[in-house]
């Protein structure tokens, strides 16, 4: 009976509902005008409304970073209730980034951040990436999540 007690007790623990963690990608983008040719094909169309007018971009199918690139971050505010993530890279994420910003056409371009299931914006990069990256548009309670999730890992 004990044993039957403690297995259930056991059992109750193990069973807790975690949220799941957040996720996080940093896709390239591009205006649907801006996009000619077959290199296009595999994209995605995304419609964004973050500034008012619905803009609409195709994304990349693969991206360019994840969560799973980010080894530490920083939370900064970002004025109107959004939040900065201020991101540290890992050495795949970062070696990823410096070439994608090598090439100055890049860093004009929009870079998508998909948070979770939302589109978060499409901000391009401007500089070229070492290390660190800021990724905008974070609520407060996702950027809390992420950094929650960040401590977990």
């Amino acid at each position: 009976m004990v044993y039957g007690l403690i297995l259930l007790l056991l059992f109750a623990a193990c069973g807790e509902d975690k949220p799941q963690p957040l996720s996080i990608q940093v896709v390239p983008a591009k205006l649907i005008g801006d996009t000619k040719g077959s290199e296009y094909a595999n994209w995605d169309t995304v419609e964004f409304t973050g500034g008012g007018a619905a803009v609409t971009y195709l994304v990349a199918s693969e991206p360019l970073l994840t969560e799973w690139n980010i080894v530490a971050c920083k939370i900064a505010d970002g004025g109107s209730q959004a939040k900065i993530v201020a991101a540290r890279l890992n050495a795949y994420g970062s070696k990823k980034m410096q070439k994608f910003s090598e090439n100055t056409v890049n860093l004009k371009q929009p870079l998508g951040l998909k948070i979770g299931d939302r589109w978060a914006n499409f901000n391009p990069l401007l500089n070229q990436v070492q290390d660190r990256i800021q990724l905008r548009g974070f609520t407060a309670a996702e950027a809390e999540q992420f950094q929650r999730d960040l401590a977990d890992r």
